[in-house]
């Protein structure tokens, strides 16, 4: 072994108090940064895969300009869901569902006897789909639906906000109206089938309506607005996209989740930042505990560093041989952190976390998991930051002069 780095070794064990309590702030530090990102990359993770399993699909696609015109006249952007359009789009590599949908917006109301009070009608947003080729592209979205919840071609579901308002159970027959493109108000008769949990703050006044009976209502047999997506590998999205769009030509825009959401990547966004702000703050106070044990270690061992410059150890020696005792220091504190953090991690994902977000009247469960590079950065964060912040101690201890260090100055 280097000499220096023995003696790196047995200084550091020389004061075990105060070493102990450095290392155990940067394992502390270490294991809090990557715990707090391990339960955010589980809680990013069920944003994903709920938004694309339960609601969305992972790919969308609309008529050109349909985005840009949604909150305007959507139902003029529709077309037809022939079998050459979906054979081109099956054709694409990695696509293994796709679905046809109508988003529409209404108003609903309950149908009751003659000489009840008819209940206030209330608008609602509702995507239409086809009750048979849906769970292929979201298979989770039934898991969203309170038990004994029906959706077939005769019963549509409703938000539990919007079944609350109306207090409809089910087989209650349920009036939608809805004006078709053309703007002319048309209405359907509909059984409710049960309701729907909210995942996601936002989602109460919606309602999922077979896709045939929205097809009635707003008189376009045979068209729809959208085709959603399921692929095999989520990770490829952006090329399927792009394969999606060179085979569909520009008649056609392809969207990916996270396109059609903005609302839940600022949300990810947001908390990402509050994240880094943490990791931050974590990573200073370890590394200033570090840097302070280094100070005090330099002004105990004046007298030490005047004699190795009096038999001749050079100044760099003496700076190394201090950044040598933070490294040692960051290694150690950083493998204890290291332990820390995946033995936090694994034993919250066996277990799981359990989450209602804000507004929200659906439970997420949360399964934390570390990435390598998020870990690999922590670690290397802290024995860099180490031997970073102990620069000064060790150029202070490198230019003692030797007559002043042995008299204790």
């Amino acid at each position: 072994m280097n000499p220096l780095l023995s003696m790196a070794f047995r200084n550091v064990l020389r004061n075990r108090r105060r070493t102990l309590i450095t290392l155990a702030a940067v394992t502390i530090g270490v294991a809090a940064v990557g715990t707090i990102r391990g339960v955010l990359n589980g809680l990013q993770g069920n944003i994903i895969k709920g938004s694309i399993e339960t609601t969305l699909g992972a790919l969308q696609i609309h008529r050109t300009g349909y985005l840009a015109n949604v909150m305007s006249t959507p139902l003029s952007m529709d077309f037809e869901a022939d079998e050459a359009l979906l054979s081109k789009v099956r054709g694409v590599k990695g696509v293994t569902a796709v679905a046809p949908r109508i988003q529409f917006a209404g108003t609903l109301t309950l149908s009751v006897p003659e000489g009840q009070e008819q209940p206030e009608a209330l608008f609602f947003a509702a995507v239409a789909v086809d009750p048979k080729l849906e769970p292929a592209v979201t298979p989770q979205r039934s898991k969203l639906f309170t038990e004994g919840t029906v959706l077939d071609e005769t019963h549509v579901v409703l938000g539990d906000a919007l079944a609350a308002a109306f207090g409809a159970k089910r087989e209650s027959e349920a009036v939608l109206l809805a004006p078709d493109r053309d703007g002319s108000l048309n209405g359907e008769l509909a059984q409710v089938g049960g309701a729907m949990r909210a995942m996601m703050p936002g989602e109460m006044k919606i309602a999922v309506v077979p896709l045939s009976l929205a097809q009635r209502l707003l008189r376009m047999e045979g068209r729809i607005t959208e085709l959603a997506v399921g692929v095999d590998d989520v990770n490829r999205l952006p090329q399927i996209a792009a394969e999606l769009r060179a085979a569909l030509g520009p008649q056609f825009e392809v969207h990916l989740w996270n396109e059609l959401a903005p609302e839940r990547k600022t949300i990810m966004g947001i908390q990402d930042g509050i994240s880094v702000i943490v990791s931050i703050v974590f990573v200073m106070l370890m590394l200033l505990g570090v840097a302070n044990t280094m100070l005090m270690s330099v002004l105990e061992r004046t007298r030490e560093v005047g004699t190795m410059m009096a038999v001749g150890v050079t100044r760099a020696s003496v700076m190394t041989l201090f950044l040598l005792e933070a490294l040692v220091l960051g290694v150690l504190g950083a493998a204890g952190g290291l332990l820390l953090m995946v033995g936090l991690t694994f034993g919250l994902a066996q277990r799981g976390i359990t989450f209602t977000p804000p507004s929200a009247t659906m439970s997420m469960e949360i399964f934390p998991f570390l990435t390598f590079g998020f870990t690999a950065g922590v670690l290397l964060t802290a024995v860099g930051g180490a031997v970073l912040f102990a620069l000064y101690p060790a150029f202070r201890a490198s230019r003692l002069r030797p007559v002043q260090a042995l008299a204790g100055r």
